[in-house]
């Protein structure tokens, strides 16, 4: 029986062989359409979650560079005298360049350039302790402050409030902006006296 077997399978591969030069086994074009749209079928699945990752990697980088940069600008401004003309009230805008710097050099390039997606926009209070706060609530207590608008007044410190805005557009989740604030104190509130706030807002 044995022998019987060896024959018959000798005989189809030898029947393939005269019939097209090699026996032809594989996957026929039916299958090969079903795998496809399967494939397919799993791409758009995927898709939306793929897209959706981008969008939050590219966000959570932006929040962290408009964190950075409101920081920066803070420090910057909290290192300033008190009577520092970026430090009068009102709104001062934005003073970044309108295109970044040129990755070799760190300069504005001469031509062209990337336009800078964020702007930096920040808002100057003065605040004045009541004279009965000043002498009745202890130190490191609250208070009750009051906002400062005309000039020639006492001022006892100013509020600093940063605001920095991304100009992305679409890309990313959310709108990406930032806001933070500082306190300085006047050395000298008997001098140092409170100048006209023009008002404003920052985005």
């Amino acid at each position: 029986m044995l022998a019987g077997i060896q024959s018959t399978t000798l005989w189809k591969i030898g029947l393939c062989a005269r019939r097209a030069g090699r026996c032809e086994a594989g996957l026929t074009l039916v299958e090969l359409l079903v795998a496809l749209a399967l494939l397919g079928f799993m791409l758009l699945a995927i898709t939306p979650l793929f897209i959706a990752s981008v969008k939050s990697n590219y966000a959570g980088n932006e929040y962290t560079s408009i964190h950075v940069l409101a920081r920066d600008r803070l420090e910057q401004l909290m290192n300033v005298p008190f009577s520092d003309g970026r430090l009068a009230p009102g709104r001062h805008d934005n003073d970044l360049s309108p295109v970044l710097p040129d990755s070799m050099t760190g300069l504005p390039p001469t031509r062209g350039g990337v336009r800078n997606p964020f702007s930096v926009c920040y808002r100057v209070f003065q605040f004045q302790i009541p004279p009965g706060d000043l002498v009745s609530v202890p130190a490191n207590t609250p208070f009750l402050s009051i906002l400062v608008t005309a000039g020639i007044k006492a001022v006892h410190y100013k509020r600093i409030d940063v605001t920095v805005v991304s100009g992305t557009g679409a890309l990313g989740i959310g709108a990406r902006w930032t806001r933070v604030s500082g306190l300085i104190s006047n050395p000298a509130p008997e001098t140092i006296l409170s100048t006209a706030d023009p008002g404003g807002t920052c985005p």
